[in-house]
């Protein structure tokens, strides 16, 4: 038997409605009624949940849906590469932030020191780390994340901005050049501020990642 006329046989024996179940669960009627019609299937959270709710073991509930069991296959192996994905930007976000901070402390006077050619590469590879920047904030989970980490984001990075810009801004012209050059200083400032935001409060994600 597949997997949406068990459970539509186990709501049926508890005599639930679909409503009802999905106020239990804490997901809409449609949801209910998409799984009971085959047209979709419940993450595994929600599979514990149902599991749990039936008072029926995993294995029953999944037992001959091997169109389910495949899914979960998919499933399982589309998080596991987004895992790997996940954790390799944030290394490469933590190699970015060492430089931004050698940046701010030291100067780019050694890479200026390089031959034209050494100074191209490293330019290509600062410019392809400083864009992994904005691609691991966009794959990070912050809307899950608790208020404390959402607050701590937030002033570690105006905190950091604004040491950055200390060490940064030594001095500031008015001319179209020096205001030019004042804006490109400042979105560097931002960039780095955002990048050390990222090493600090994701790590513990990236260490949930790394070990899942």
């Amino acid at each position: 038997m597949e997997f949406a006329e068990k459970i539509k046989q186990y709501r049926a024996h508890n005599n639930w409605t679909q409503q009802e179940v999905a106020t239990k669960l804490g997901v809409s009627r449609k949801t209910i009624s998409s799984w009971e019609n085959g047209r979709s299937y419940p993450d595994i959270f929600m599979l514990v949940q149902l599991s749990d709710l039936y008072q029926v073991s995993l294995d029953d509930l999944l037992r001959e849906d091997h169109e389910m069991i495949n899914n979960y296959k998919q499933e399982h192996a589309s998080l596991a590469k987004q895992d790997r994905i996940f954790t390799i930007s944030y290394l490469c976000n933590v190699v970015i932030s060492l430089y931004f901070l050698w940046r701010a402390l030291f100067g780019t006077g050694m890479i200026n020191q390089l031959p034209p050619l050494g100074r191209f590469l490293a330019g290509v590879v600062v410019g392809l780390l400083s864009v992994n920047v904005y691609f691991l904030l966009s794959k990070a989970d912050w809307k899950n994340q608790n208020r404390f980490t959402q607050v701590g984001s937030i002033l570690t990075f105006i905190v950091v901005t604004a040491l950055l810009i200390k060490l940064d801004f030594t001095s500031f012209s008015g001319t179209p050049y020096g205001i030019g050059a004042g804006f490109g200083r400042g979105f560097v400032v931002a960039l780095s501020a955002m990048s050390i935001v990222e090493v600090i409060w994701l790590y513990p994600q990236f260490k949930q990642r790394r070990n899942r």
